[in-house]
């Protein structure tokens, strides 16, 4: 079984990550580390609710799927404010990876901002700290 508190602590380096990429305006890179800090923390708290992949791999569509699905909108134990921010964040990760746009700081804000509110939302569920 995958351990949560690895996954979390992953999902704060992540975090940590985006942080430092919007502060030194490496805009890309921050969409790229915040999506991530929000994935990691959402495979923690799915973990912490017995949640297990079928055969072991914490794909992004399972994740996103099982975590909004089962974790908002059934068992009602995240806000619906986060219903679609892992969506969102891989939208912006794939756009910063994959197109020839630059993101710029706003929108590294935004992504910043999601990633944060919902690692600090795992993290007080997951053991009562972040």
């Amino acid at each position: 079984m995958a351990d949560a508190d690895a996954f979390f602590n992953k999902a704060l380096e992540s975090l940590a990550s985006a942080e430092d990429d919007l502060t030194k305006r490496r805009y890309n890179a921050c969409a790229r580390n915040g999506y991530y800090a929000a994935f990691q923390a959402a495979v923690a708290a799915l973990i912490r609710e017995g949640v297990q992949p079928q055969p072991g791999s914490w794909g992004h569509d399972f994740v996103q799927a099982e975590f909004q699905g089962r974790l908002v909108y059934r068992r009602k134990m995240y806000s619906s404010h986060f219903r679609r921010v892992l969506t969102d964040l891989f939208r912006s990760r794939a756009e910063a990876d994959y197109t020839d746009r630059a993101l710029n700081r706003r929108d590294s804000e935004r992504v910043l901002a999601m990633a944060r509110d919902l690692v600090i939302a795992v993290g007080e569920r997951v053991d009562g700290s972040s």
